[in-house]
């Protein structure tokens, strides 16, 4: 069996090998630091037992090694590691992309044509806005309009707005009637309706007479429109209920009813993405 010890200058014993053997009693290890020695038995294995003050030494250097690879700040005392800063994604692909490529100044060029982008958007809505209020005026004694559906309007104000589109939002404000009884008014609430353009389906006292009526006005126009019971809600008719937005909605259109709106239509925009 193998023992291996440590034996220093001042002693002649070992860390962990026990007593030194009779013939070894002799021996003076000097003033030289501890080293490993490897005692042979008279078995042919061998083995290699590291040093307690080497390990010590080598536990210390690797502390050392850390202590540079990962710097701390010493504030009011205490001593805190510094962790890796983060850098900030941007949310806009081209902008980083830009950035990376071309720098600062590519950056700074994409942001530059936003800005121009979003300006040019409020100067077209400001003047959408400005011709709608010019362009519309006040008509008296206006031809009444039959179209092939037999829906029939007479315009009472003509707009100078958009006219509406599909996927669009319109706000309409009317006064509904059927056979000459008030079923709905969105003036009297003070709350128009907005609905898409063209989707399905319906909205409130909306019907596809009313829908292909205001297919031809523009914003800020307003006409009394005509429809037939087949254009409206035919022979089932409708009754007209309360809702999260209108609590106090109520009407009821009987059964082949002829209906006549007096309709505004105020607003045309882009529906929020």
């Amino acid at each position: 069996m193998l023992n291996i010890g440590v034996y220093s200058s001042k002693t002649n014993r070992s860390f962990s090998g026990g007593s030194l053997p009779r013939r070894a009693r002799g021996c003076i290890f000097a003033s030289r630091p501890p080293v490993k020695v490897l005692i042979h038995s008279s078995h042919e294995s061998r083995v290699d037992i590291t040093s307690p003050v080497t390990a010590a030494v080598e536990e210390q250097k690797q502390q050392q090694l850390e202590a540079v690879e990962q710097p701390s700040d010493n504030i009011a005392g205490v001593t805190r590691k510094k962790r890796p800063g983060r850098q900030a994604d941007s949310t806009d692909a081209v902008a980083s992309f830009l950035t990376r490529r071309f720098g600062i100044a590519g950056g700074l060029a994409w942001l530059g044509f936003l800005a121009i982008g979003t300006l040019g958007e409020q100067v077209k809505t400001r003047l959408e806005v400005a011709n709608e209020i010019n362009g519309t005026k006040d008509v008296q004694d206006a031809p009444e309009v039959v179209l092939p559906s037999g829906v029939r309007y007479r315009d009472l104000r003509v707009g100078g707005g958009q006219n509406p589109i599909k996927g669009y939002l319109a706000v309409v404000d009317y006064i509904g009637t059927a056979d000459g009884v008030e079923f709905e008014s969105t003036r009297a609430r003070g709350k128009p309706i907005v609905f898409l353009y063209g989707s399905r389906p319906f909205t409130g006292g909306m019907c596809p007479g009313l829908e292909e009526a205001l297919g031809s006005m523009r914003a800020g126009g307003r006409r009394l429109v005509t429809v037939p019971p087949e254009m409206g809600f035919g022979e089932r008719g409708s009754v007209l209920r309360a809702t999260e937005h209108v609590p106090n909605k109520q009407g009821i259109i009987p059964p082949g009813a002829t209906l006549v709106y007096d309709v505004e239509l105020v607003r045309v925009s882009i529906p929020p993405s």
